[in-house]
């Protein structure tokens, strides 16, 4: 989703490694070697990232965010800053605020939803003719909601901004158009986009203790698929109490995640739940032959097995993560597939944890596939009711550009250290997993529940052909609804 260089990372991890190692400092020389004294290099400074825009003053006007900004990790906390604090990341905002603020001559603020859903008070507000506010940043549902109801614009018809430039996310924007409109966008403005990204945390210690072959290891080797994992998490299974049942409150398990493991597992095969023709219109994808077989092949891997289990709500959710991942703290889980968000909410935990991208269907798959959920990833939009839109495009054009300056940066600065991750092939692996991210419009719609119906057919075992087949008739009038709305809106 961002694009990072493994090696430049790696360089910089090691160039402090070394600067940090101490040693007795040499006396110095009085001897004069004039013809062998190596010449200093000049040190050149990056050119800063820049948006091609053209000089604008904007008076020092104010101008205003809708921001789905409220009490949870998935709040767009990183829209602004206008004052140091220390930390990073929102140091490295705040370094953007005021570089925008100050070439531009703006002031950058937001009204805050207070909620995590904002679709119905947006409509209200939109509705009535409410222009206090010039762009929304919320999660991808609402935007699409929004969308279809004639509220925003298209992106693709103002000036000034460029999706397809570097700092917007290609692959995540790729999925979000209908008929070559974009209504919303994503990219190096944000980070919670890269904390919404599906991945597979394990536990080293269970690989350490029970002499498993290491997963980085089978990553790189391009053995890191399905089986693989099966076979590591049957592996990790253990009746830990000798009572001969296992339990999720006294036993290991191999697995332990949330009811999506199935829809997880086949889009990280590269199958899509729908896909879009050359006029960019979507189709149903998941009832074809290819969809089907491999549906069932994963659910003929991962259904009835007692290593994997999944855990609904039983009360020990801390509110900050879910309650699979109370079990994986508790070290008697090897992997446990989630958001990434979840590197940060589990920094205090004292299991020895790594981070992996989803495995692969199989090792002839050319590339790995990390699912992010419309539900946690925020995306820019502009309201309807904004008179000068084009003015807007810029002042995101130009947010989105200095991002790769800092708030990018800074955010791979802090995962990849002692305070999240905990390792330095976590560097590679984040490297593919924010290079991976699909989105797919089935889930961001919520045509015929068809995600969930993936999921638990796929979990459950069964009959996936015909139950799929039940849900195509369901899913392809909703998907025309859709998409007639949006062929019917005018700019």
């Amino acid at each position: 989703m961002k694009q990072i260089t493994t090696a430049l990372l790696l360089a910089a991890m090691l160039t402090a490694a070394l600067a940090s190692c101490g040693g007795d400092t040499p006396a110095a020389s009085t001897e004069t070697k004039a013809d062998t004294a190596p010449v200093a290099e000049a040190v050149t400074e990056a050119p800063r990232v820049k948006a091609d825009l053209p000089e604008r003053d904007f008076g020092g006007r104010e101008f205003m965010f809708y921001g789905r900004i409220y009490d949870n990790v998935w709040s767009a906390s990183d829209l602004y800053s206008h004052e140091e604090d220390g930390e990073q990341i929102n140091d490295a905002i705040y370094e953007r605020t005021m570089f925008i603020e100050d070439t531009y001559n703006i002031t950058l603020n937001a009204i805050e939803s207070k909620t995590e859903t904002v679709t119905s008070e947006l409509k209200k507000l939109i509705t009535a003719g409410d222009n206090s506010f010039e762009a929304i940043v919320c999660d991808v549902y609402d935007s699409g909601a929004l969308s279809v109801d004639g509220m925003l614009y298209d992106l693709n018809e103002l000036e000034h901004i460029d999706l397809s430039r570097e700092w917007w996310a290609q692959s995540t924007n790729a999925s979000l158009s209908i008929a070559n409109k974009q209504y919303y966008a994503t990219g190096d403005i944000f980070i919670i986009d890269n904390k919404a990204t599906r991945i597979f945390f394990f536990n080293k210690d269970i690989i350490r203790d029970l002499d498993m072959e290491n997963p980085y290891d089978l990553v790189e080797a391009n053995k890191w698929t399905i089986d693989k994992y099966i076979e590591l998490s049957e592996g990790a299974l253990y009746d830990l109490n000798g009572d001969n049942t296992y339990s999720r409150d006294a036993d290991r398990y191999g697995t332990m995640a949330q009811t999506q493991l199935g829809a997880v597992l086949y889009l990280a095969s590269g199958n899509t739940m729908t896909g879009k023709n050359a006029d960019d219109i979507p189709y149903a994808l998941c009832g074809t032959e290819k969809a089907i077989s491999v549906m069932t092949g994963i659910s003929e891997k991962i259904a009835g097995l007692p290593s994997i289990s999944t855990s609904g709500d039983t009360g020990l959710s801390n509110g900050h993560h879910p309650d699979n991942l109370e079990y994986f703290m508790d070290g008697r889980v090897l992997f446990a597939p989630e958001v990434l968000v979840h590197i940060e909410t589990m920094r205090d935990c004292q299991v020895d944890i790594g981070i992996l991208p989803p495995p692969k269907y199989d090792e002839a798959q050319e590339s790995y596939h990390c699912y992010a959920d419309g539900w946690c990833v925020n995306v820019l939009s502009i309201p309807t009711t904004n008179a000068n839109p084009n003015d807007t495009a810029f002042i995101l054009e130009a947010m989105a550009a200095d991002s790769k300056n800092n708030l990018t940066p800074a955010y791979f600065d802090v995962v990849l250290t002692d305070k999240y991750a905990r390792d330095a092939q976590s560097v590679r692996m984040l490297d593919l997993i924010l290079n991976s991210v699909v989105m797919d419009n089935a889930n961001i719609f919520s045509w015929a529940s068809i995600e969930t119906t993936i999921a638990d057919a796929i979990y459950k075992g069964g009959a996936i052909a015909s139950t799929i087949e039940k849900k195509m008739s369901a899913l392809e009038k909703a998907m025309t609804k859709t998409v007639d709305a949006i062929l019917a809106l005018e700019q």
